[in-house]
């Protein structure tokens, strides 16, 4: 994780702050959803910034970036994500799961669950394929034309595409997403509302307030789960004090930094991308020694 902190004024769509400004105006958020779902929304109604649906049962906790709904009580979830690795159809599972528990509340039925979607842009490309747009489609095998409809949908979708098989709007708001460029020649009135919604979020005054202690507190939480992670490591390394304590010391420093930055409320993606940092290791390596002690 960097020391500094890139200014506001500089802020890209494709960070997690900016994104959650942009897509919390109501004009651009209806917008995308409509440009991408190919379907009118008379009105949505935000639930909670970050909203944190927690779950009694296993103590984890899932922190939605722009949580909605819609005139018709369908239920959206749209979230930015950076930096790539595996399990993101697990996490959207996870998702979906703490929407459904929210949403059903005491003496509801079943049926009574509402539509939910879980949207994913990515600023890479998931599954390697080149498409702009991936979506889950569930049916019964073998019988291809029978619908397994639960009414949650599935969309990842795909800044680095090379094939666009989604409405020109959204390849429009991928490219900008992907360049940060300012003077691409974008004509949807998407992408020219969300490149307005960036340009006030970068010049708001207020906002950079909120942004620099949003951003101290995290490169604060993730030092401080670094150095937890490297002492402990040390103190390990001097209680073996044999050569073999070295790869041990590493571990334990593995093992001290995820459980510290899970206790800082970090997410999985956040700590597999801080423990490859750290340790010099591949994202699949650090994606492999992160999941075998984040359950721990």
């Amino acid at each position: 994780m960097p020391t500094t902190i890139t200014p506001l004024s500089q802020l890209p769509l494709s960070d997690d702050f900016m994104f959650g400004e942009v897509m919390r105006q109501p004009e651009v958020c209806r917008l995308f959803l409509e440009c991408l779902l190919e379907k009118e929304i008379a009105r949505i109604e935000y639930i909670n910034k970050q909203e944190d649906l927690s779950d009694d049962v296993s103590g984890h906790g899932i922190r939605l970036d722009v949580y909605l709904n819609d005139a018709a009580g369908t239920h959206y979830d749209i979230e930015m994500q950076k930096t790539s690795s595996r399990g993101l159809e697990r996490r959207i599972r996870y998702y979906q799961g703490g929407i459904d528990r929210r949403c059903l509340g005491k003496g509801l039925d079943y049926t009574d669950l509402p539509e939910s979607y879980v949207i994913f842009v990515c600023d890479f490309d998931y599954y390697h394929a080149g498409l702009a747009r991936y979506e889950r489609v569930s049916c019964i095998d073998g019988r291809e034309d029978i619908i397994y409809d639960d009414g949650s949908h599935a969309i990842i979708l795909n800044s680095r595409y090379q094939e666009g098989n989604a409405p020109a709007p959204i390849l429009e708001f991928l490219d900008y997403v992907r360049t940060n460029n300012d003077q691409l020649q974008l004509s949807s009135e998407l992408v020219q509302r969300t490149k307005q919604a960036v340009h006030t979020v970068r010049s708001d005054r207020t906002k950079e307030v909120s942004y620099m202690t949003w951003a101290m507190k995290t490169r604060d939480l993730l030092r401080q789960g670094r150095e937890e992670g490297r002492e402990e490591g040390r103190k390990e390394g001097r209680e073996e004090g044999r050569e073999e304590g070295r790869e041990e010391m590493r571990e334990t420093g593995i093992k001290a930094l995820v459980v510290t930055l899970k206790r800082l409320s970090q997410t999985l993606d956040l700590v597999i991308q801080t423990v490859a940092e750290q340790f010099d290791l591949s994202l699949e390596e650090a994606e492999e020694k992160t999941k075998q002690y984040w359950e721990q």
